[in-house]
C-alpha cells in the first residue's frame, strides 16, 4: 500500500499541486513538461501523482485512489505509464533488440519499481547506471506509436532526465524527435535536479514546472511520523535543508557517528595539518570513485553547516542554531572572524559537482582544501 501522510505530495507541495490539478481538469493538457527543483523536493512524487490524476476515472483536483486506474497507478503498473530512468549499459552492443536489459538486472529493476510504488520518495537506483540509454528511448518510441484500446492518456516519466545528455547525447537527440512530433493523447514529463544539463532545444519544448525544496515544518512532521527522537529532530531537519532524501538517510544512520564525522571533517578542513589533509583527500577520492551518493551526502552536510555558520555571523536564524552544533560554529567564527563563509559554501558545491564531471578528484580535493584555507584566512 502506498505510504500516505507526507506521501500526499499534493498537500506538502500545495502551490505546485494547485497549478497541476487545474491543468488536469482542463482541456489544455500539454504534451511535455519539465519538472525541476532541488534534490529531495518531491519532483518524482509530483510527476507520478500528476500522471495518476490525468488518468483517474473521476475528474477532480485529487486522485480518487479508488478507481481501477488509480489502483494500478499506485502500483506503478498502469498500461498507460512508461517509466524511463538510468540503466547500466548492456554488455553486448544492441541496435534494434528492445529486450536490451541484462537478465541479472531485470529483477533489480522490478524490485526498485516496487519500492518506489510503496514510497514515492524512494529513489530508484540501479547499480552502474549513469545514463539514460538510447535503447530506452527506442523502446519508448515503439510503445507510444502502437495503437491502444485503452482509455486515458499515455504518460512518460523520465527520471534524472539530465542523464539523457551523458556520453554523446544520442538519447537526448532521439527524445528530441519525439518531443517535436509527440503522439496524440501522450504527455512526457522530464524530471531533473539539473535542467541546465539538458539540451536547450529539449527545454524549449517543455512547459516548465519549478518545484521548491520542502519547508522545515514538512520535514519535522515526517520525522515525527517516523517516531524519531524529539531531541534529534532539529538537527536532522537542519542538516536536511528541505531534502527528504537527506532526511531519510540521516535517520537510517547513527546520528552520533554522523555528527562526529562532520566535526572531524570541519577540523581537517579548517586546520593546516598536512597529515589530516592527506587523510581527507585519500578517503574522499576513494569515496568519489566508489560511492558518489555517500560522497555527495557528506559534502551536503558540510555545505549546510557552513551556510548555518554564515547566517549565525550575520545574526540570521537557522534551525541548527537551536542545536549543540552552534558551539562549534561560534568557535569557528571566533578563530576566523573575517572568513568568507559564503564563498566556502560555493567551493563545497563545486567540488561535489566535480565528481559528476569525472575530474581527477585527488587534485580537485587538494585545490578545494587550499581554496577553503584562503577563504578562512581573509
Amino acid at each position: 500500500m502506498v505510504e500516505q501522510k507526507i506521501e500526499e505530495i499534493y498537500s506538502v507541495q500545495s502551490r505546485v499541486w494547485q497549478v497541476l490539478s487545474k491543468i488536469a481538469i482542463s482541456s489544455r493538457i500539454g504534451s511535455s513538461y519539465l519538472f525541476s527543483g532541488p534534490k529531495g523536493s518531491g519532483k518524482e512524487a509530483l510527476a507520478i501523482k500528476f500522471s495518476q490524476i490525468l488518468n483517474c476515472d473521476i475528474k477532480s483536483n485529487l486522485p480518487c485512489n479508488k478507481c481501477s486506474s488509480c489502483k494500478r497507478f499506485n502500483k506503478l503498473q498502469h498500461e498507460n505509464l512508461n517509466l524511463v530512468f538510468p540503466l547500466p549499459t548492456p554488455k553486448k552492443f544492441v541496435k534494434s533488440n528492445l529486450n536490451f536489459i541484462d537478465s541479472n538486472i531485470i529483477d533489480i529493476v522490478a524490485k526498485e519499481i516496487n519500492s518506489k510504488s510503496k514510497d514515492l520518495f524512494y529513489k530508484i537506483k540501479i547499480p552502474k547506471s549513469n545514463r539514460i540509454l538510447i535503447q530506452s528511448i527506442r523502446k519508448l518510441r515503439t510503445s507510444l506509436y502502437l495503437k491502444s484500446e485503452m482509455n486515458g492518456r499515455k504518460i512518460v516519466l523520465i527520471f534524472d532526465a539530465h542523464l539523457l545528455s551523458s556520453g554523446q547525447g544520442e538519447s537526448a537527440n532521439a527524445l528530441l524527435k519525439l518531443l517535436e512530433e509527440p503522439p496524440k493523447q501522450t504527455t512526457l514529463i522530464l524530471v531533473t535536479d539539473n535542467p541546465t544539463l539538458l539540451l536547450p532545444t529539449i527545454r524549449s519544448r517543455c512547459q516548465k514546472v519549478n518545484i521548491s525544496k520542502f519547508e522545515d515544518a514538512s520535514i519535522i512532521n515526517w520525522l515525527k511520523l517516523k517516531e524519531v527522537k524529539e531531541i534529534h529532530i532539529p538537527i536532522i531537519t537542519g542538516l536536511s535543508d528541505g531534502n527528504i532524501h537527506q532526511a531519510k538517510f540521516l535517520i537510517s544512520q547513527s546520528l552520533d557517528d554522523l555528527l562526529l564525522l562532520l566535526s572531524e571533517n570541519i577540523k581537517k578542513i579548517s586546520n593546516n595539518n598536512s597529515h589530516e589533509w592527506r587523510d581527507f583527500i585519500q578517503i574522499y577520492s576513494k569515496m568519489a570513485n566508489q560511492d558518489y551518493e555517500l560522497f555527495s551526502f557528506h559534502f551536503l552536510m558540510l555545505k549546510i553547516w557552513f551556510q548555518s555558520v554564515n547566517r549565525l555571523r550575520k545574526n540570521l536564524e537557522h534551525l541548527l542554531h537551536e542545536t549543540p552544533l552552534k558551539l562549534g560554529m561560534e568557535r569557528l567564527i571566533k578563530n576566523f572572524p573575517n572568513a568568507d563563509y559564503s564563498s566556502i559554501t560555493y567551493e563545497i558545491e563545486q567540488t561535489n559537482f566535480a565528481v559528476s564531471q569525472h575530474l581527477y578528484m585527488p587534485l580537485e580535493l587538494t585545490n578545494f582544501l587550499i581554496r577553503v584555507k584562503k577563504k578562512l584566512n581573509k
